[in-house]
């Protein structure tokens, strides 16, 4: 069996994952309309960095297909390896974006194109740059020179500054289909409001299943949930419940990052029974809806605007120096002032 070279996969997994972006794509480079910064948005899995380096190797190949790029010549396949002089890619180093890699950045770009006169800069999991990345790469992007495309892609649009979203064009990736999730999910034996749940912390399989191994996703829905009703009760015990319960199951990113994304559902459930008075069935949490609606009730209209923006403000903790079990602890700390007014 031959196997498939890195850019026809690549190819693939954009056609695959994201039919209607990737068609839309292609077209627009052909129409030469491509915009000068892009912001992809949606959970891991939903194939943003494919479509992203296709698009990067539309515009470079030198056999396009039916308005798509061949996925054999030497540009497309370096372009896939991330081996292209002239198609910049940037990642986290460690758990952030620092400056230094927006600055290596400009000065890739400062320079004319190796091989043409197109340039096209990646940034993966663009929410984790410091604010003085971020600051950085702003004016970069309002002043480029030459003939640059930049892609910034993220989980979630909200993590990026207002300031560099107003400056790109936001496109939000669709999640895999609710339907064929619901029935993925029921076969793995999970609960319908444990459905609900998953369908608001991820949009693919991968994630899903990654969630599932040894239960994980269980026992951490029980020790938010316990940590919660601890909240309502005004009882100290969620402090405590942050290094006991929480750190133990907190062995990555990953992990890290759907605890968090766990935490703020449970409030934006809140919010919803508050402002919406929406039902149980509706809800990521609709199991706890007698503590979410007792919450509500608790709570000022003001006063749940500061704590889910005070979680919302904790996912950039993240991106600097600051041990998850900190930021757990600041979280509860924040919620317990803000409840006892």
């Amino acid at each position: 069996m031959v196997e498939e070279n890195p850019a026809q996969s690549v190819i693939n997994e954009a056609k695959r994952k994201q039919p209607s972006l990737t068609k839309h794509f292609m077209g627009v480079v052909t129409a030469n309309d491509l915009s000068h910064s892009y912001l992809f948005s949606g959970v891991d899995g939903l194939g943003k960095l494919a479509v992203a380096k296709t698009i990067a190797m539309r515009l470079f190949c030198k056999n396009v297909r039916d308005g798509m790029p061949c996925g054999v010549c030497n540009e497309c396949i370096r372009i896939a390896k991330d081996e292209h002089p002239d198609v910049v890619m940037v990642k986290p180093d460690g758990r952030s974006i620092k400056v230094d890699s927006i600055r290596y950045l400009k000065r890739e770009f400062s320079k004319s194109a190796v091989e043409g006169n197109q340039k096209v800069f990646i940034i993966d999991d663009a929410d984790t740059m410091t604010t003085s990345a971020a600051n950085s790469l702003l004016k970069f992007i309002e002043e480029p020179n030459g003939q640059v495309n930049s892609f910034l892609l993220t989980d979630d649009y909200r993590k990026i500054l207002p300031t560099i979203i107003s400056r790109t064009q936001l496109i939000e990736f669709p999640k895999i289909n609710e339907d064929d999730l619901i029935k993925y999910v029921t076969k793995k034996g999970l609960s319908k409001t444990s459905s609900q749940l998953i369908l608001e912390l991820t949009g693919d399989l991968a994630s899903l299943d990654k969630m599932l191994e040894d239960g994980w996703f269980n026992k951490m829905k029980a020790t938010v949930e316990r940590w919660f009703n601890e909240l309502v009760e005004d009882d100290y015990r969620a402090f405590t419940n942050v290094q006991t319960n929480f750190m133990p199951l907190v062995t990555g990113r990953f992990e890290q990052q759907m605890t968090l994304k766990m935490i703020y559902q449970i409030f934006k459930d809140v919010f919803d029974v508050k402002f919406k008075d929406s039902r149980p069935d509706s809800l990521g949490f609709g199991d706890q809806y007698t503590a979410l609606k007792k919450m509500a009730l608790k709570l000022s209209d003001e006063q749940l605007i500061t704590i889910i923006t005070s979680i919302l403000g904790s996912t950039r903790k993240q991106d600097i120096n600051v041990s998850f079990q900190n930021i757990l602890e600041v979280i509860t700390l924040n919620c317990l002032a803000v409840i006892e007014g």
